[in-house]
């Protein structure tokens, strides 16, 4: 059986927000490999996590090293010569991260971050999305209306519409960003993505006039033999979180 970690969901967003993506990828190594949580990093161990990791200088693989020590998620014991890698229990616990939702990696995924990210991000305002349908009973968004069914809804299996600048609002990245994070997350098959379009509009030169007019933002592609606004796409996450433990208090 493949080993398989939960990662919190915060640590790839965080990542994503502060540039540190493939130093979180080095340290998922280690949280693989070192089973154990701790780890010599000697020249032979180093050599098999840069042919693993594919890195080709030793000076990058103790930048990595640096970066981890630096945040305190790997601690060197004089004493005994290891290195020893935090939990992530204690990493969410000095981040003060209280959400338990988790994401499943293992040897044959965790090198994906930006597929994972922009699958965690999409996927939690998915559940967020249907989790306030419910509460309000429907939701309006341009024009649609969402309904909470019944008691026995399966959100699981409904596409929630999800607007890539809300994305970059609530998660303070671009929206080309957001974008390529859901390109990613889509071609590994983490999200089924379906692009929406409104009605053929009769010009384009009059319509984008109009767009001068309007506060939100709209774009007209050509699609099908007409010119017709683009409408927010609508997103089904394929993969199911975990949940971690509470946080002490």
């Amino acid at each position: 059986m493949t080993p398989e970690i939960s990662v919190p969901i915060q640590l790839f967003i965080d990542a994503q927000q502060k540039g540190y993506a493939k130093k979180l990828q080095f340290f998922l190594s280690l949280k693989l490999i070192y089973k154990c949580g701790k780890a010599k990093l000697d020249d032979g161990e180093l050599l098999f996590l840069e042919l693993t990791e594919e890195i080709s200088s030793r000076k990058t693989t103790l930048k990595y090293i640096d970066f981890l020590v630096e945040k305190g998620w790997l601690q060197y014991n004089n004493r005994t010569g290891y290195y020893i890698i935090k939990s992530f229990e204690r990493i969410r616990s000095e981040n003060n991260w209280k959400l338990r939702l988790s994401y499943p990696v293992d040897f044959y995924s965790y090198r994906n971050i930006k597929a994972i990210t922009g699958a965690i991000i999409y996927g939690y305002l998915h559940k967020d999305f249907w989790r306030k349908v419910r509460r309000k009973k429907s939701v309006q968004i341009k024009g649609s209306t969402y309904h909470f069914l019944s008691p026995n809804f399966n959100y699981i299996e409904a596409p929630a519409p999800l607007s890539v600048l809300g994305i970059c609002r609530i998660f303070q990245i671009s929206p080309s960003t957001a974008s390529r994070l859901k390109e990613a997350a889509e071609k590994q098959k983490l999200l089924q993505v379906k692009k929406n379009y409104g009605a053929s509009v009769p010009s384009k030169k009059a319509m984008e006039l109009c767009l001068d007019y309007n506060d939100k933002r709209n774009n007209i592609v050509f699609y099908q033999g007409n010119y017709r606004f683009q409408l927010i796409d609508t997103i089904l996450p394929l993969f199911l979180f975990k949940k971690r433990k509470k946080l002490k208090t």
